[in-house]
């Protein structure tokens, strides 16, 4: 005869059945666990290779973004029986030419402050330590010590005199991309922008599924839009800053303006810090030129008024909220690619941003499709 038994949730469970349970947990945990570190140690190896081959990875990734850019706009000449190709080549050669031709416009002022510098850097020290003056003299107090009127000039003077030059050089220099990452950076863009069309191709077929293959055209057409509109809206907004820029120089009697305006253009991509350097250069450059604190204030102040214009009015009413990213991911991410790849990184921490962003929103807009009414 046979018995059936039938167990309420209010049964206890048998020993054996609990310890089953136990152990299933515990397997599931030390499964979880250990796929998570195996992803941490792959990121953890990644980031150390990217930081290791900086010097061929970084001119890269900025190839691949501007070729992005330069084929997208190479794209739209095909509305006038331009090939796509041909227009693209034909922009990255405008492109290259115009790089050469403002390295070489930029080099002679570069080079004549290099040699300059053993003049400038006393004057610097000393405009800077009246400055100084009242904060060493409350770090004397507060240690006790005894303040002398020229405590900040002499303790800059100091610094700056056991500072060797070839070291500060060195330092412009790296702010520049070396001659060989720049070859590198313009053969990608050549070689990207010529063979863009059998990478998307490859890549697109590299997906099984036909829902797959469809997400991946809507991100390669989303991210290279997102990219040619933020590029090319914001090139014309900063050159307006850069020429604002060159003209305060110019009334401020600061030399080279058109330097001024070059330098304050390419900052104006590095969001926060960017036009933080380019107000303390101006600083810099005003207190050199001892006339007063005037020419030190206003220039720095105008800077900054046509900064805020154009950050909080004009980048805003023409990109709209299709390109609003949080503030404290922007610098995050400055701060981390800029510790990642040195001055490019921080050029670049925007628009991979961007690229993240622009992916995630094509997820979202996927999987709200997908949900039922």
């Amino acid at each position: 005869m046979r018995y059936i038994v039938r167990r309420t949730p209010f049964d206890r469970q048998l020993p054996e059945e609990r310890a089953v349970q136990e152990g299933n947990r515990w397997s599931e945990t030390r499964r979880t666990l250990t796929e998570l570190s195996t992803i941490g140690l792959f990121v953890l190896a990644l980031l150390v290779a990217l930081h290791a081959a900086a010097s061929m990875v970084v001119p890269m990734v900025a190839a691949i973004i501007v070729g992005s850019v330069v084929a997208h706009a190479g794209d739209r000449g095909q509305r006038i029986g331009i090939p796509p190709m041909v227009a693209g080549l034909a922009l990255t050669a405008v492109l290259g030419a115009g790089m050469f031709l403002l390295i070489e416009a930029i080099a002679e002022p570069i080079s004549a402050l290099v040699e300059r510098l053993p003049q400038v850097l006393p004057r610097l020290a000393a405009a800077f330590g009246d400055l100084l003056a009242p904060f060493t003299t409350l770090q004397a107090r507060l240690t006790g010590g005894n303040s002398l009127p020229d405590g900040g000039v002499a303790s800059l003077e100091k610094m700056l005199g056991s500072l060797d030059l070839g070291v500060v050089a060195s330092f412009l220099g790296g702010l520049t991309p070396a001659f060989g990452e720049f070859l590198i950076f313009l053969a990608t863009l050549v070689f990207y922008v010529a063979g863009r069309a059998q990478l998307r191709r490859q890549s697109i077929l590299a997906f099984v599924g036909r829902e797959e293959r469809l997400a991946a055209i809507r991100i390669f057409n989303a991210t290279e839009a997102s990219l040619t509109h933020y590029f090319g809206t914001t090139s014309v907004i900063y050159a307006g800053v850069g020429l604002a820029t060159g003209l305060i120089a110019m009334a401020a009697g600061l030399p080279a303006p058109v330097l001024w305006g070059l330098f304050a253009f390419a900052m104006s991509f590095v969001p926060f810090l960017g036009p933080a350097v380019v107000s303390l250069a101006i600083a810099s450059g005003g207190l050199l030129l001892d006339y007063g604190m005037l020419s030190v204030l206003w220039p720095v102040g105008a800077f900054m008024t046509v900064h805020l214009i154009c950050e909080n009015a004009v980048v805003p009413a023409v990109l709209g909220r299709r390109f609003e990213i949080n503030p404290f991911l922007v610098f995050v991410s400055i701060i981390f690619w800029t510790w990642m790849w040195g001055a490019i990184g921080a050029v670049l921490a925007v628009p991979m941003l961007l690229i993240a962003r622009t992916i995630r929103s094509e997820f979202k807009v996927e999987n709200r499709a997908s949900l039922p009414s």
